[in-house]
């Protein structure tokens, strides 16, 4: 049976006041008014129209009347489940728990066997796959790197590596335009053996990013249409650049980031009321001094957190982000530092997903051992978030009445009983050698470790009538879709 621990915290954090949840909502909703979002798709565009959006079919941009906004979301659930293909995999986002995914789509990886940096291909998605089903920190899988070697079709040969290699449930984030969609679709489909299931369990779900400042991909909203029809969630996800793609505040990038975001799911609630959806913002900020792109900052860790906040607001789950700091090399003090604040703050915040788990440099490169580092963190903050137990067997006064003063606790039943229950991190504390040889350093351990679950682990296998319809929907998508690519 597949084991999934996810973070269940027992207190809660919220950086956002009352008052100030109330301000961004209403200064999204006078944007989304006033000044609109760009919708490069007739499709999007005639749907706008007929529900009363003003639509400038010149410029592509749709302003929506505060009404129309509020009226959509009305229709959006907010609490619905995730599938896998196994027992245990099933995911409630009703807020109870935070479930953590691995980070995507990097396009580059350093080769597990050799050691040499590459561009990424399908054979890592698929080993990574393998990791995160044998890891109980994740709960669904992220393809963490694009299929570059086949081309135009790679987002459905991730999926297939992902079904292939994880009873967990796969959350893709490339899968971009109508025509490709719908194969997803269909492979979704075999997973859960038919449309009921895929339905109510669906085993695939879609992430599409929205374009700072105040703009949709068609590709994507196209996508994330199809999927909507067919009943399997979507989230989308704004990155405002705060400085450059978004005002030089963060409670800017937030109302910027919050319109891009709720005219998506405003979008396929007029398309298909009650369709599943989520809500994301990961909010990044641009270095004054050289343009650049940076994601370990104070003003970042508080606009993921107040994201969760605006998910929340407009009654829908969210996705927060985490890890996928800027740093090129596993397991160094800037990564842990970056990577505690940001998986931290979105799991009191009561975000239902949290992704970003194992990729460097701002998400685009995969070194494999660096999922570990990543676990490692994340049980540190599930066992924090659990809180201290105050019921009389927590608080021990009889164990104590027995001991007394100046004696020890190490003969009792109940220090037998509750040490075994403390989390010693593998690769922080590692058990000591009995031979007495010196421990060998982090980064070998955590390399030895992911050897180690390579090895060992076999994801249960999708049977093979199922694979077999996975591989000739593949086949027909490249007969028809890939001179298109």
């Amino acid at each position: 049976m597949c084991r999934i621990e996810p973070i269940r915290p027992r207190f809660h954090l919220e950086v956002l006041t009352h008052e100030q949840v109330a301000a961004i909502r209403s200064a999204t909703l006078q944007v989304l008014e006033e000044v609109g979002v760009h919708f490069p798709s007739k499709w999007a565009l005639e749907i706008f129209a007929q529900s009363g959006a003003r639509v400038d079919w010149e410029r592509q941009v749709v302003r929506l009347p505060a009404d129309l906004v509020l009226r959509a979301m009305r229709h959006a659930p907010r609490s619905f489940v995730l599938g896998g293909r196994a027992e245990g995999t099933e995911l409630v986002l009703d807020g109870s728990c935070s479930y953590f995914a691995t980070d995507g789509c990097g396009t580059e990886t350093v080769d597990w066997e050799t050691g040499r940096r590459r561009r990424s291909c399908k054979a890592d998605v698929a080993l990574m796959a393998r990791v995160a089903d044998a890891l109980p920190s994740i709960a669904f899988y992220w393809p963490m790197v694009s299929a570059q070697d086949y081309g135009y079709l790679a987002p459905l040969h991730e999926v297939e590596a992902s079904f292939l290699n994880t009873v967990k449930h796969v959350q893709s984030e490339t899968i971009m335009g109508a025509e490709l969609a719908r194969y997803a679709v269909e492979m979704a489909r075999v997973i859960a053996g038919d449309d009921a299931t895929l339905r109510s369990r669906p085993p695939l779900s879609l992430l599409v990013c929205t374009i700072a400042p105040l703009g949709q991909d068609r590709a994507g909203i196209e996508g994330a249409m199809v999927m909507a029809e067919a009943g399997i969630p979507v989230g989308f996800m704004a990155m405002p650049n705060i400085g450059a793609t978004a005002p030089a505040t963060v409670g800017g990038a937030l109302v910027t980031g919050n319109a891009e975001v709720v005219s998506a799911m405003v979008l396929l609630q007029l398309l298909a009321p009650g369709a599943p959806v989520f809500h994301s913002l990961l909010a990044s900020v641009m270095d004054p001094r050289t343009g650049e792109y940076l994601v370990s900052l104070p003003e970042k860790y508080l606009a993921n957190a107040a994201a969760v906040q605006l998910a929340h607001d407009w009654g829908v789950p969210s996705l927060g982000g985490a890890f996928g700091v800027e740093d090129v090399e596993p397991g160094t003090w800037h990564l842990g530092q970056s990577s505690v604040y940001t998986a931290l703050l979105v799991s009191l915040a009561g975000a239902e997903m949290v992704t970003g788990g194992g990729l460097l440099r701002a998400s685009t490169l995969l070194v494999p051992e660096q999922i570990l580092f990543d676990d490692e963190i994340y049980h540190t903050h599930r066992r924090l978030l659990e809180g201290i137990d105050t019921d009389a067997e927590g608080l021990a006064v009889e164990v104590i009445s027995t001991v007394g003063p100046r004696g020890n606790f190490l003969a009792q039943g109940h220090t037998r009983r509750h040490i075994r229950q403390f989390w010693l991190p593998p690769l922080g504390h590692p058990a000591p050698r009995p031979d007495g040889e010196p421990i060998p350093d982090i980064g070998l351990r955590a390399q030895a470790r992911l050897a180690q679950i390579l090895a060992e682990h076999e994801p249960e296998p999708l049977p093979e009538a199922a694979q077999a319809e996975l591989r000739a929907i593949l086949d027909a998508a490249a007969r028809e879709l890939a001179p298109r690519g």
